[in-house]
């Protein structure tokens, strides 16, 4: 049986009434302290995690983290995710042993609601099932909700870890979604969020990826296959192919809508997004980029 490190919030008076220059300090706390008992998390999810506390500690939000799901997994996992709200990050890291589900839950009422926003917390909930799936293999499906009947003030920020990563299907509003190490399809749908898909595994399955008002970041190997559409309502599409057979003749294709092929593919990739950039890199390391793309 796994032990699991113990859970340190920050204190609820802290969460509600610290300005931000004591919240810098109990974020920078609770970095080191999540960093040594967190082996799920890497470098990015702590600054990122971080990076979130502070901000809604500033905005006068209550947050909470639950305390890590682990889950024992066998090959290669599907991922089904339908948030109602918030962040989705998914990816595979060969250097864990379990599947770990890490749910972050975000009231922003904001200055003067304080008690019920700490209140509301309890009313966002989600759960985590591994459910067979069919041909072989465990899907691991997440749900989340809430009753509350001011749901616009909720979000829920979700991470999955996975020593291997097959399929990935994400529904969620208002927030970023990353994709990391898949070995099979996406299917991802937000608003008002980036969202990144990066693998250095071939991808020859139908891939969509729809958003609004954020950028899309789709970064693959050579060894892919696809035949891409690729269109931003009112931003650009970029394009750099290193390697592979990259056919983009259409004669409609222009700054903010692309048609191409990859190495003869037939399996549609569909990028839809608005106002933003739309990136697509063939690249013989997709996954090695940080926090900010400029370039495709």
């Amino acid at each position: 049986m796994t032990n699991h490190c113990p859970h340190t919030p920050i204190p609820s008076s802290a969460r509600l009434l610290a300005p931000a220059t004591v919240a810098v300090g109990l974020a920078a706390s609770a970095l080191l302290t999540m960093s040594a008992c967190s082996p799920h998390r890497n470098l990015e999810d702590q600054i990122l995690s971080t990076t979130e506390a502070v901000t809604d500690a500033a905005m006068a939000h209550t947050f909470t983290t639950d305390e890590p799901l682990e889950l024992t997994t066998t090959g290669s996992v599907a991922v089904d995710i339908d948030n109602f709200a918030g962040d989705v990050v998914v990816r595979a890291d060969r250097k864990v042993e379990r599947t770990v589900v890490e749910v972050r839950r975000v009231s922003t009422h904001g200055l003067g609601r304080w008690a019920e926003s700490r209140e509301a917390l309890d009313d966002a909930q989600w759960t985590a099932s591994l459910q067979p799936r069919a041909g072989g293999g465990e899907t691991l499906v997440i749900r989340t909700d809430t009753p509350n009947s001011e749901e616009y003030f909720h979000h829920m920020e979700i991470l999955v870890v996975t020593p291997a990563l097959d399929t990935v299907k994400v529904r969620t509003t208002k927030g970023d979604v990353t994709v990391i190490e898949n070995q099979g399809a996406v299917d991802i749908e937000t608003s008002r969020g980036d969202v990144r898909m990066m693998t250095p595994w071939p991808m020859i399955d139908a891939m969509t990826i729809v958003t609004s008002d954020g950028t899309i970041d789709y970064r693959v190997r050579g060894e892919s296959k696809g035949a891409f559409d690729c269109e931003s309502f009112g931003g650009e599409v970029r394009q750099r192919c290193e390697f592979g057979h990259w056919l983009a003749l259409d004669p409609t294709n222009d700054h903010d809508h692309f048609v191409a092929v990859l190495n003869q593919g037939t399996n549609p990739v569909i990028l839809r997004t608005s106002e933003k950039r739309i990136r697509v890199a063939i690249v013989p390391n997709p996954t090695d980029v940080g926090f900010v793309i400029v370039d495709p």
